[in-house]
């Protein structure tokens, strides 16, 4: 083989393994773009409630956002809170009614949000347990510091199960 042969074939080798290199991360990142795009986000009633430290954002989840994954239904919501580097405690109880089979279920989560960062609630439940269809949810929550806890009014939404 000669001088030229070789580098012609160092180079045809090097060209394959950037594309199967490149396919790969394309493959990857389709991939992940395909797992976030399962997940979606649902309106709720304007749930509002003071937040335990007064003088903050009020207590305000909007939405809950559904993923599944490996057998699990994930919801989650969110909130946020500007007292920085205190935050508050929230204990939430979500309520579930699927109403086509007619399931009902109770979801609790514990989080501490601490500000920047928002505070989200994360339920978990088996899809089996949930059922697919239409699921009415009621999410209520008290939220505390070391001084008072304060009940948020119970907002509602409507999430889709596949």
């Amino acid at each position: 083989m000669s001088v030229r042969q070789s580098l012609r074939h160092r180079v045809a080798a090097a060209a394959a393994a950037v594309a199967i290199t490149g396919a790969g991360v394309v493959g990857l990142t389709t991939a992940a773009a395909g797992e976030a795009a399962a997940a979606t986000e649902y309106r709720m009633t304007q749930c509002l409630g003071l937040s335990p430290n007064i003088v903050d954002v009020p207590f305000m989840p909007s939405r809950a956002i559904v993923a599944q994954y490996a057998g699990k239904t994930y919801i989650a919501v969110d909130f946020t809170s500007y007292w920085i580097g205190v935050g508050y405690r929230s204990d939430a109880r979500l309520d579930w009614h699927n109403t086509r089979t007619n399931k009902r279920g109770v979801l609790r989560s514990t989080t501490h949000i601490s500000p920047p960062y928002q505070g989200v609630h994360n339920f978990v439940v088996n899809t089996s347990a949930i059922g697919t269809g239409r699921v009415n949810i009621t999410l209520n929550a008290t939220n505390s510091n070391a001084l008072w806890a304060i009940p948020a009014i119970a907002c509602n939404g409507s999430i889709v199960i596949r």
